[in-house]
């Protein structure tokens, strides 16, 4: 009897251990659950479609509760982990809140490099600005027209790109010159964020990261700009879009569209490939300016410089997050696909790469900028007026010696 009890156990042990129970707590921001809700999540590798891991509406508490196989959820990723990558990857998961006629886009990062955590858990918080637009809200309440047997979301575009994306820039004058210094340090981790737009909506907004890399190595470089020119960091990275709808079905098989959604985000970050070089041609879209620093020029010899600029002084509420312009070619791309599925023009000038960099501790960014003796130096920061974060993107002006009395801001 014992010697058929033991492999049983070993077989049910070996079953629990692959499980992974997922707990999605869907709140408004008052913190109060939200019923009722769609809620599609999804799961997504490299090469490949997203595909969908559970579709489910949460309960009265707000929650949606389920378990996966970890092998099958990250199998493809885990043969990543064994080549020397650390790596975490997000599910994506979208919320249709029928009630509030509101949805989100969510990320939940999960760690490729560990083993099974047998649990996750997240709170996933709806903003009350994310009102669905009339075209979705038709079919909010089914009226006797047709009878709704289901919903159902559809990856309609998946496009990915491989290519060498702008990381750090700058541009001198006449009276200037600028070193870019960008210092990938081992055991920093750099994640990038999920950027999402609707059809109904005119911008794109930030969602939480997709993806995240941890640097298995130090790589550190220099871009020297002389005067009157423009100077780059660079580097490999692959860059993904979707596009999904999502529909009512009805009891005949015909699927209604309630609305679209664009993903996009960048991953597989090739730390060896850095690089002061000018990337892809960037597709700079809608951006501001702001005066981020200005000195006086004390020459161009020595440590003589006017003004010093980290990748924290881009930082807004110490967000710690930074946009970097689309390659040319995946705004080529965008804008030949985008207007066939309905989204709106002003959406593509602000489709951006979103990177995070709150868990850079000895990584950074560092511009050093040097000028004519006694030119005043004001240095000028790209920002995204949508998004509210800035590029790694300095503009150098110079004007004649200022005024006596004028004091410069280092």
């Amino acid at each position: 009897m014992l010697i058929l009890l033991v492999p049983t156990v070993i077989f049910i042990l070996s079953v629990k251990a692959d499980e992974l129970e997922i707990e999605l707590h869907i709140r408004n921001r008052e913190g109060e659950p939200i019923k009722n809700a769609f809620v599609t999540v999804w799961m997504w590798y490299p090469n490949e479609t997203s595909r969908v891991i559970k579709i489910a509406k949460s309960g009265n508490d707000g929650l949606i509760k389920f378990s996966v196989s970890w092998r099958d959820l990250l199998g493809r990723w885990l043969g990543r982990a064994k080549t020397g990558k650390i790596e975490s990857a997000g599910l994506i998961i979208d919320i249709y809140d029928p009630e509030n006629n509101r949805v989100a886009t969510k990320a939940v990062l999960i760690d490729v490099s560990k083993g099974n955590p047998g649990k996750i858990s997240s709170v996933l918080v709806m903003n009350n600005t994310c009102k669905l637009g009339q075209n979705a809200t038709k079919f909010k309440n089914p009226t006797s027209e047709f009878h709704i047997t289901g919903y159902t979301p559809i990856v309609e575009e998946s496009h990915e790109y491989r290519g060498r994306i702008n990381l750090a820039y700058a541009k001198t004058d006449a009276n200037t010159i600028a070193t870019i210094d960008y210092v990938m340090v081992a055991g920093d981790k750099t994640r990038a964020r999920l950027v999402v737009g609707y059809t109904y909506s005119d911008y794109t907004s930030i969602s939480e990261p997709v993806y995240q890399y941890t640097h298995n190595e130090k790589k550190r470089v220099t871009a020297n700009v002389e005067r009157s020119s423009t100077g780059w960091v660079s580097m490999i990275m692959t860059t993904k879009f979707e596009i999904v709808g999502y529909y009512w079905q009805d009891e005949d098989g015909n699927l209604h569209l309630m609305y679209r959604e664009l993903r996009l985000w960048a991953y597989d970050f090739d730390i060896n490939s850095l690089s002061p070089s000018k990337g892809e041609d960037p597709a700079w879209g809608s951006y501001g300016d702001n005066l981020l620093k200005h000195g006086v020029g004390k020459g161009f010899y020595g440590t003589k410089w006017a003004i010093k600029i980290r990748n924290i002084d881009l930082y807004t509420s110490n967000t710690r997050i930074l946009d970097l312009p689309l390659s040319i070619f995946i705004y080529q791309a965008l804008s030949s696909i985008l207007p066939k599925y309905g989204f709106l023009t002003y959406l593509l000038p602000t489709v951006k790469i979103t990177i995070d960099h709150y868990y850079w501790v000895g990584s950074y960014a560092l511009w050093t900028i040097c000028g004519t003796q006694g030119y005043r130096i004001d240095a000028y920061g790209k920002y995204v007026s949508v998004h509210g974060v800035y590029f790694m993107a300095i503009d150098i002006e110079s004007y004649p010696p200022p005024p006596p009395g004028w004091e410069p801001d280092i």
